[in-house]
């Protein structure tokens, strides 16, 4: 069993990605989900003169606690039997704080929103959830705008087949498919069409009798989210290595896209 992390600003994004993690917590039979908020002293520019800002830390405390339970109580109808909805608030940077809190909660799955609104919106939230997937210890799912939670029955895992072996989240795949009992399905994406690549296993996954495929696209966001349309995938894996192919799509445009625009759930999972 395992405890859920759920990061709210208190939005509709967060509120649906809420709703999510507790749907995976019934499957799951996680005894919590810790609604978490990083709060900051708020930044007011009004003058061209620099001064100290003086503010009630403690006032701020109060506020995000006030506004964690009023949040909570808007989700208590939704919590399955047996799982505690609990709130945790600290003064922090969000990516600062997530691996922290995680540790001292002993969760071990963080459940994260993600909504479209135009270019300047995917910039700022995306790198804000984009940011905390590649850089978390603890895996992160990333919960698209208005998903409604379904029971994990098929999984797509993405490679490069780039070092795989030596940097595969084992334990927690194997966790995750024992737990979920779910199809797993490795995919890679090939964009050149004259690199005819040949389907390669991975050995530390053949106890769960995986499928392989490789789809010629020239794009990887077009060629992934069509192939979970056409296998009704519920999740997509992405491991964001140190090197090679996931390390440059990271620090790109590219996750930030898929993350967006994906139909269903990413979960970006690290060795």
């Amino acid at each position: 069993m395992q405890n859920i992390l759920v990061p709210v600003d208190f939005s509709d994004t967060s509120y649906t990605a809420a709703l999510y993690a507790l749907g995976l917590a019934a499957d799951l039979r996680s005894p919590k989900v810790i609604l978490y908020h990083a709060y900051q002293a708020p930044l007011t520019i009004d003058s061209p003169v620099t001064a100290v800002q003086v503010f009630d830390e403690a006032q701020l405390k109060r506020d995000s606690t006030a506004a964690l339970e009023n949040f909570r109580s808007r989700l208590e109808n939704n919590c399955p039997a047996g799982c505690f909805l609990e709130i945790y608030s600290e003064y922090s940077l969000l990516i600062n704080g997530v691996d922290d809190v995680c540790r001292l909660t002993n969760c071990n799955l963080v459940v994260m929103g993600v909504t479209g609104g135009g270019a300047v919106a995917e910039k700022l939230i995306g790198s804000n959830t984009v940011s905390v997937a590649r850089h978390s210890t603890v895996p992160v799912i990333i919960v698209p705008r208005n998903a409604v939670y379904r029971t994990v029955q098929n999984i797509v895992l993405l490679t490069d087949y780039d070092h795989t072996d030596e940097n595969l989240p084992v334990s927690k795949i194997h966790w995750l498919l024992d737990h979920s009992r779910a199809k797993l399905q490795v995919l890679h994406i090939e964009k050149n069409p004259e690199i005819q690549r040949e389907l390669q296993e991975i050995v530390l996954l053949k106890d769960h009798n995986p499928s392989y495929h490789v789809v010629h696209h020239a794009s990887f966001t077009d060629g992934v989210t069509g192939f979970v349309e056409q296998h009704k995938a519920d999740w997509v894996i992405i491991l964001p290595k140190d090197h090679g192919f996931f390390s440059s799509l990271f620090a790109t445009s590219h996750t930030t896209r898929l993350a967006f625009h994906s139909s269903i759930p990413v979960l970006a999972m690290h060795s």
